[in-house]
């Protein structure tokens, strides 16, 4: 079901009635129903994968609660410590070949549907260079279910956090399933933690008009980014990536930057109309973007964009392995050899390095995608190296954070190198992208000034009144974020807000373009 059709306004408009006719005990259900009902519109076969996955980390998550009980009663029971390290290390090392055994059933479906392709393209040709291309072949006669990387690393979470004893585990089975499957989130995120979520989804909720109205709203600037910027963006982005060599150097930035602010409205368009759809009903869900284009460095800007995924990855992947003991070994040699800094720092690296490589891995099932995650890894740690450079450097030129001229500096630094990145992030082959990069900075004149009118053409983003859309609209955007980075708000009285969104909805009928084939049409969905 596209979320830019018509017909999700009417499963949200139905839901959204019944749900409020209900009694409260009785809204969760609804949800869960409605929610397995639209993913099921993307095909029951992958219905399958998802009840696994669910049922797996559920019976997971009952199990690590009841190790837990048994571990501590039989430590209640121990008289000495050596007893008690003894019970707590035992549990400890079935709890983790229990949740192995969990990961390999969810991650192997996970890696199986979605690498199979990958995987025997790279190992096939060292094996025989016939085999070469197999892999596209096996990959196509497999189903590669809606939403997977988003279920399968909540239900890994899940049962981590019941491990380490942050929440009890659901008891109720369809519950849980409620919570893997609620149809906000399963596409695109965000990775909504269980307690966080839990509190406001199984709670009954009252209607609300003040809720409603900001919650429309939400949504209404939500389908704005995406039918009038990302959508109008994506025929030009789309036709230069794919012919980059008909298309003068200066052009080509100019698309890669197009395409960043295509990607971002497409994504944070998604998030403002689910987010705005779970404000009327009463449910939270977290927020994945904080102004990401005013962000300071590679750092910052990882901190603001996807927020949701950099927090799992924070808690599930780097904090284990960066205190895990062979970053411990590392950091104490290095602390020995090279002085407490690096004693710190190496750990930290020898953990970002599976982060990243996931990171890639799991923005797409290609080395182009590992590439540009060990990219933003180098980026970042070129720039934790080099900080008490930076330091020095600043404190000899007198410039400081607050300085206005240096924060625009910043900002557009990491917009560049953000940028360039992305080359390889939407390239076929590590190749094309390293050709693209290459032919930026090597002016075509001839190109040109014989090619005026197809340089015009895809700059206006197909006519001039789609570039009016892309402009105005991209404006919009800049400066609600703005208003938002420097906290400014302005009280516009009711009658003035109404006439506003009215007129802003009738803009969006008018120059609103029809959703995408694919679920929703939006670009992470492929995630």
């Amino acid at each position: 079901m596209a979320i830019t059709s018509l017909q999700f306004i009417v499963f949200c408009i139905i839901l959204t009635v019944i749900y409020f006719i209900l009694p409260g005990s009785w809204q969760w259900i609804l949800l869960l129903g409605f929610s397995i009902w639209f993913y099921t519109r993307s095909g029951y076969a992958a219905l399958l994968f998802l009840l696994v996955a669910a049922m797996a980390s559920y019976a997971a998550g009952l199990w690590m609660e009841r190790e837990l009980e048994r571990s501590r009663q039989q430590i209640s029971a121990c008289e000495d410590r050596t007893q008690k390290a003894q019970v707590r290390e035992a549990s400890r090392k079935r709890r983790r070949r229990a949740f192995i055994l969990l990961c390999f059933l969810i991650f192997g479906i996970w890696i199986v549907t979605k690498y199979s392709s990958m995987i025997l393209n790279t190992i096939a040709p060292l094996l025989s260079p016939e085999a070469s291309g197999r892999g596209k072949t096996l990959l196509d006669q497999l189903i590669v279910p809606l939403g997977i990387s988003f279920y399968t690393f909540n239900c890994a979470g899940y049962v981590i956090d019941v491990s380490r004893k942050k929440y009890p585990a659901e008891h109720n089975p369809l519950r849980f399933l409620l919570y893997v499957s609620f149809f906000p989130h399963i596409i695109q995120g965000p990775f909504s933690r269980f307690d966080r979520l839990g509190r406001t989804l199984f709670a009954p909720h009252r209607f609300d008009w003040d809720r409603m109205a900001a919650g429309l709203s939400r949504m209404l600037y939500g389908y704005c980014e995406k039918m009038l910027v990302a959508d109008k963006l994506a025929p030009t982005v789309n036709a230069v990536m794919a012919h980059p060599s008909a298309t003068p150097g200066i052009y080509l930035f100019v698309a890669i930057l197009g395409y960043g602010v295509q990607l971002y409205a497409d994504f944070s368009g998604y998030m403002n109309i689910m987010c705005g759809l779970c404000q009327v009903l009463g449910i939270e869900l977290e927020e994945n973007f904080r102004q990401p284009y005013f962000a300071v460095s590679i750092q910052n800007y990882w901190r603001r964009w996807h927020i949701t995924l950099g927090n799992w990855y924070s808690d599930y992947v780097f904090y284990p392995a960066s205190m895990g003991k062979t970053a411990q070994k590392i950091g104490r040699k290095a602390r020995d050899r090279f002085g407490p800094r690096m004693g710190k720092l190496l750990p930290s690296y020898f953990a970002m390095v599976f982060v990243w490589t996931l990171t890639g891995l799991w923005h797409g099932a290609s080395w182009t995608f590992v590439v540009w995650g060990w990219l933003n890894f180098a980026i970042i740690v070129f720039s934790m190296q080099a900080a008490p450079v930076y330091d020095w450097l600043k404190g000899k030129l007198h410039i400081r954070d607050t300085f206005f001229l240096w924060r625009i500096f910043q900002v557009i630094r990491t917009i560049l190198l953000v940028s360039l990145l992305r080359i390889f992030y939407c390239s076929p082959t590590v190749g094309a992208a390293l050709d693209y990069i290459r032919m930026i900075f090597t002016p075509n004149w001839n190109l040109f000034w014989t090619r005026p009118k197809h340089v015009l053409i895809t700059a206006c983003a197909g006519t001039p009144v789609a570039m009016k859309y892309i402009f105005a609209g991209t404006l919009a955007i800049f400066i609600v974020d703005l208003m938002k980075e420097t906290g400014k708000k302005f009280r516009i009285p009711m009658p003035v807000r109404m006439v506003f969104w009215g007129l802003l909805f009738c803009v969006l009928l008018i120059g609103g373009g029809g959703g995408d084939a694919s679920v929703g049409g939006f670009m992470y969905a492929q995630f």
